[in-house]
Order: structure tokens, then sequence, then C-alpha cells
């Protein structure tokens, strides 16, 4: 990204400079625009790659997490999660290799709407995680109390070392 950030500064300093500069040396800054140009889209490019790899690698993780639970609500929320990263990551590649300003304005669009869906479904994972996971740590903590409550109303030193292990 600071690549980026560098050749759009670059950019926009030959800009100002053509502005002013004499018809006579006009030509070589154009030519220095086009040459940032070329950098800065292969900075954007290798952007792009590298948040694939990012994006490839919370795959790896829900497709785990997939694995590990029971719950269908949460397995169907995983399933979409992942559905809705790899047509992000899709899209992505797909704009990398667009070649016309009109294809990549197309995809752009597309992009924006499946990083909505992405959201929502990433959302909806949070959201059933956060249930599931409250319902179980009230049964836990209701179990624990119980166990404290016989704890201290045992009596007997031998059910109390059992309690305790």
């Amino acid at each position: 990204m600071k690549a980026q950030l560098k050749a759009a500064y670059k950019i926009l300093a030959l800009k100002k400079k053509l502005a002013a500069a004499p018809p006579a040396k006009k030509e070589a800054i154009r030519v220095k625009i086009v040459k940032a140009k070329a950098v800065l889209a292969k900075a954007t490019r290798k952007v792009l790659k590298v948040t694939n790899k990012v994006a490839a690698k919370k795959i790896l993780i829900a497709r785990a997490k997939l694995a590990a639970t029971k719950n269908p609500l949460r397995k169907a929320a995983l399933r979409k999660y992942i559905k809705a990263q790899q047509k992000v990551i899709a899209l992505r590649k797909a704009l990398i290799k667009a070649k016309t300003p009109a294809a990549k304005k197309a995809i752009k669009a597309k992009l924006l709407k499946a990083k909505l869906k992405l959201k929502a479904a990433k959302a909806a994972v949070k959201s059933i995680t956060k249930k599931i996971d409250g319902k179980f740590s009230k049964k836990l903590s209701a179990e624990i109390a119980s166990i404290k409550a016989k704890l201290k109303s045992a009596k007997d030193t031998e059910r109390k070392a059992a309690l305790k292990v």
C-alpha cells in the first residue's frame, strides 16, 4: 500500500509540474507520468494478490471451524461465509485480469455487492456463534454453581475430596 501511495503522489506532483512546465519540457514529463502510472498499476496488482492470500487464509480458518462445529445453524452460516469469501476472491482476480476500463467498472460494482454479502455473512456467523456460546456458558455456569453448592453442603471429607476433583 505504501508503494501505491508513493506512486500516486508522484503522479500528482508530475501533473502539477506538467501544468507549469514550458512546452519544451512537457513531453519528458508526460513520459515520466506514463512510467509512474505503470508503477502504480503494478503496486495495485500486488496489493490485490496479497489481499487474496489473506482471504484464502480466512477461508481455511472458516473451514476448520466448519469441521469442528456440530450446530447446524452455525454450519450453514459458515458455509455461506466461505461461499461469499470465495466470490470476493474470484472477483478480485477478475479485476486484476480486466483490461478495459468498462470491464473494470463492472467488476468493481459486482465486487462491492459481494463485499456487502460477505460482511452480512460474517455478522451472521458472529451472531450465531455468540448465541451458541451463550447457551453453553449459561449451562456451564449453572453446573459450576451446583457443584459449589454441593461442596458447601457436603459434610463427609471423602465426598468433599471427590467433588473438588
